[in-house]
């Protein structure tokens, strides 16, 4: 057994040195998590205010592939996601203004397309542009989706822990939509701080 492992060592660094590349690990698994997110606004044209966002909790599932060579990967994913916020919105042609808390909910399938390096086989970072598909957007209940960017691009980027078969990744990434309405025009940014648990399937 002993000879059949520095046999195999000896070939692997045979082929290393002659700068080959060898055969790609190939990585196949599913995530869920939680996130942090909010929204933020730019560029308003519209009657109404928007001040003050807070956070909420959204939730995501979903699989990635990974595919290395040497230390370095590429692994794109699809995840099905809830995001939004909460938002004090004031009315301009109120004479007092007195603002109101609305929630701001989506449902997005994201495809993000990560590259990355990994230090000893745990650690990762990792970091790419995330292609965003909005499914639902509503806003204290009432639909707004017909007014949103059906798609966008958005960055995502962070840290990850490879144990045996399990992932944790903790990544932010930012997305940003315009919303044209009759009235109301405005750059909405969806922020996230996300928490992701992964399994390999293979």
């Amino acid at each position: 057994m002993k000879k059949i492992l520095l046999t195999v060592l000896a070939g692997l660094a045979f082929v290393t040195a002659n700068a080959q590349v060898p055969a790609s690990p190939f990585t196949l698994g599913i995530k869920g998590g939680v996130s942090s997110t909010k929204v933020l606004f730019n560029d308003v044209q519209s009657t109404s205010e928007f001040k003050d966002p807070k956070n909420i909790t959204g939730y995501h599932a979903g699989a990635f592939a990974r595919l290395q060579i040497a230390g370095f990967f590429i692994q794109p994913e699809a995840v099905l996601a809830s995001s939004g916020g909460k938002i004090q919105v004031f009315d301009n042609q109120v004479t007092t203004p007195t603002g109101s808390s609305q929630e701001f909910k989506f449902t997005r399938l994201d495809v993000p397309i990560l590259v990355g390096y990994n230090i000893f086989n745990v650690l990762r970072v990792q970091a790419g542009p995330v292609a965003s598909i909005m499914m639902s957007a509503k806003q204290e209940g009432k639909t707004i989706d017909e007014y949103m960017n059906e798609s966008d691009w958005g960055i995502q980027g962070g840290v990850g822990i490879d144990i045996s078969r399990l992932t944790l990744d903790l990544r932010y990434e930012t997305i940003k939509r315009q919303f044209t309405e009759t009235s109301n025009k405005y750059n909405m940014r969806n922020q996230q701080l996300i928490l992701s648990l992964g399994y390999k399937l293979l």
